[in-house]
């Protein structure tokens, strides 16, 4: 055995032994390892004896040194570690790197489960009636009379619903490749409701698919499907609300996920996003003709009056946070066309907002004693030339946290197949605060508000007619934060006005409520306790 062996036994063995020493053990394994030292010892002082003053030649310096940093080497590679180093590893997510950072991989996962519980007042619950009036060629008194709300009288007894749910559960796949200025993500989602992200519950759903490039000086261009460069409440991540799930407000007006391409600007004080894309919630569409020819362009400007732009990438403020301030506006112009069927379109989206199908009929009321259905059948409202808007604000400090935001929705529609045709003006309203008493602990409160143009029908007169669809909620509740990787939340929501209903309104039951039946009427409440897991 050489000597350079024997040094590196000898140093094994004082560590084993310095560590059985140190916990002050006195076992018969501890006892023969010393007994193998002090062996070892006297091995090593026999060679000395023998070599003399050379026994450490420079030789056998250098192996030493060369075993020394291989047992080192072996032991960082080991070792989970975050600094620029390390190919593998934890740091906000799990990563895997070359060793020159060009080429990342970053895992990143979303779980919502939730428990839902929701009170529908019997007076809301109905089933979908004709209501709604169109005008329908020259003639005043003939309209497209397509369907709108549910019957003006429910069925008089109240309905509890609750269950269990798996609201989300997300994976998502970012980095970079070639070098850090390319970088990607790829987000899969199973959603249990749809919302304008998810267009198909139940269903692993592609959301974000994009590349972006990243020029210098705060310049970049992305291209794939991302987000619509639109609502503040939007643009945030599932795992980043400040409550269990986003407003209704967010579910009506919001541009959901789009395809196209993104010019986007960052600077200390100002970002920006401009987007020529498919229009709004064009998920995971097609180029065909006959069934894309939409038109769209979206741009968003947000200014950072003081604080980081890191502390916005969450709606919760933390105990530490600086004072921080960001106002936001966006604009939206879009054409909403689909399917093209006899020079018409029909909708890209289904939604209250940007059109869909209905059941209609055409009513002459020359007589209005005496109407009469000239026909009837299921099809399409298309919005056409629509212009969307909105102003937002963003306050947080030490714990506080405080926004609001206006949204517009201004355009004009059309029924394929038909002459009928119209124009609409749709807003809501979104304030909400939250502040944290500890790092663990939190409470929120929001009040939401929209007015839906030709969202309800008027249950006055032998069909009906056209009304303004206003809904009017409150939400308010706690957080409980177990470090930053989970979270658990618990709310309580009642609408102060009717949860309005169409056939072709965006489903909310993802945030807890179900469609009323009747205009006039409120108190549909609903309770979410909600535990999330996000790395």
């Amino acid at each position: 055995m050489t000597l350079t062996k024997y040094v590196a036994i000898l140093a094994s063995g004082l560590s084993l032994a310095g560590a059985a020493f140190a916990q002050g053990t006195d076992t018969a394994s501890a006892i023969a390892e010393r007994d193998a030292i002090a062996q070892l010892k006297a091995e090593v002082a026999n060679l000395k004896s023998q070599n003399g003053d050379k026994w450490l030649t420079e030789e056998r310096a250098a192996e030493i040194k060369s075993l020394v940093k291989d047992v080192l080497a072996d032991s960082e590679t080991r070792t989970n570690l975050q600094g620029s180093g390390a190919t593998s590893g934890y740091n906000n997510g799990f990563f895997i790197s070359s060793a020159d950072g060009n080429f990342k991989l970053n895992l990143s996962l979303l779980t919502q489960a939730r428990f839902t519980w929701n009170y529908q007042p019997g007076d809301n619950i109905g089933t979908p009636s004709l209501g709604r009036n169109i005008p329908f060629g020259p003639n005043p008194n003939v309209y497209a009379q397509v369907e709108g709300t549910g019957t003006v009288s429910g069925t008089g007894d109240g309905v509890s619903t609750w269950a269990f749910e798996n609201r989300r559960t997300q994976m998502a796949f970012a980095g970079n490749i070639v070098d850090p200025s390319w970088t990607y993500m790829t987000r899969l989602n199973y959603g249990s409701a749809i919302d304008p992200y998810t267009p198909e519950a139940g269903a692993l759903v592609l959301q974000d698919a994009w590349v972006n490039k990243d020029f210098g000086n705060g310049v970049g261009l992305k291209v794939g499907q991302f987000k619509s460069p639109f609502m503040a409440e939007s643009l945030r991540n599932d795992g980043a609300q400040l409550t269990a799930e986003r407003s209704v407000v967010d579910y009506y007006f919001s541009g959901g996920y789009t395809q196209g391409i993104m010019l986007n600007y960052s600077s200390d004080q100002i970002r920006a996003m401009g987007s020529y894309n498919n229009g709004p919630r064009a998920q995971n569409g097609t180029w065909s003709t006959n069934s894309n020819n939409s038109i769209s362009l979206a741009g968003r400007v947000e200014f950072k009056a003081m604080g980081s732009w890191s502390q916005f990438d969450t709606e919760s403020s933390l105990k530490s946070d600086e004072s921080g301030l960001v106002i936001g506006a966006a604009i939206q112009y879009y054409n909403n066309r689909g399917t093209s069927v006899d020079g018409r379109y029909n909708p890209a989206v289904n939604s209250e907002i940007y059109g869909g199908s209905y059941n209609y009929q055409i009513v002459d009321e020359t007589d209005p004693a005496n109407p009469v259905v000239l026909g009837s059948g299921t099809n399409t409202i298309s919005t056409t030339g629509a212009v969307d808007w909105t102003v937002d604000a963003t306050f947080k400090s030490g714990g506080l946290n405080l926004s609001a935001a206006f949204v517009g929705a201004n355009g004009n529609y059309e029924i394929t197949g038909s002459p009928a045709a119209g124009d609409y003006t749709s807003y809501g309203m979104v304030v909400q605060g939250g502040y944290r008493f500890t790092d663990s602990l939190e409470a929120f409160g929001r009040w939401e508000w929209m007015n839906v143009a030709n969202g309800a029908a008027d249950p006055s007169g032998p069909y009906g007619g056209t009304a303004e669809d206003v809904n009017n909620i409150l939400t308010f509740g706690m957080n409980v934060y177990a470090g930053t990787n989970m979270k658990w939340t618990t709310q309580f929501g009642i609408s102060l006005s009717d949860i309005g209903n169409s056939s072709i309104e965006t489903s909310v039951t993802g945030a807890g409520w179900n469609q009323d039946a009747n205009t006039s009427n409120s108190d549909q409440m609903n309770v979410i306790s909600q535990l999330q897991i996000m790395f």
